[in-house]
């Protein structure tokens, strides 16, 4: 009869474990971070313009632009924003880059393509400018708008 009240407690004791192992880390773990979507846009730039030349996304969205100089003139066109001296993009393709005006800039040379990809950690709006001689005077300008997600309601 002991050993039965004594298999009983135990018995209790092992599920009781079970139970506070399988509840203690959900009630106890940090609420998951919501995270962004990606966003993907393609931009053309030719003779001063970027095509389109306003984007906008959400706080903590994946950003991808894409660009392509699609100049028929040939000439070479470039993003120059100080939003990339504060934020380092994940940069591929043919282009080069260089800081000019305390603006990192991409550039590309006729009929090249090169795509940049970054979080939109911040909001505001972030100007940006083809930094190719007098082509930002000219109107090849622009701007990233980075909003504040939309509150989700609670499960």
């Amino acid at each position: 009869m002991r050993m039965r009240a004594v298999l009983g407690v135990l018995g209790g004791l092992v599920i009781l474990m079970l139970l506070v192992a399988l509840v203690l880390p959900v009630v106890t773990s940090p609420a998951q971070a919501q995270t962004g979507s990606r966003k993907v846009f393609q931009i053309s730039m030719v003779s001063y313009m970027f095509t389109p030349s306003l984007i906008t996304v959400n706080r903590g969205d994946t950003v991808v632009l894409q660009f392509s100089n699609d100049d028929p003139d040939r000439r070479n066109h470039s993003i120059a924003s100080r939003l990339f001296m504060r934020i380092e993009p994940k940069a591929t393709g043919e282009f080069r880059t260089g800081v000019g005006d305390e603006r990192r800039f991409f550039a590309a040379e006729p009929g090249k393509k090169f795509e940049l990809e970054f979080v939109a950690s911040e909001a505001g709006s972030f100007p940006f400018v083809c930094g190719v001689f007098d082509h930002g005077s000219r109107g090849q300008t622009g701007a990233i708008n980075v909003v504040a997600a939309a509150a989700r309601p609670a499960p």
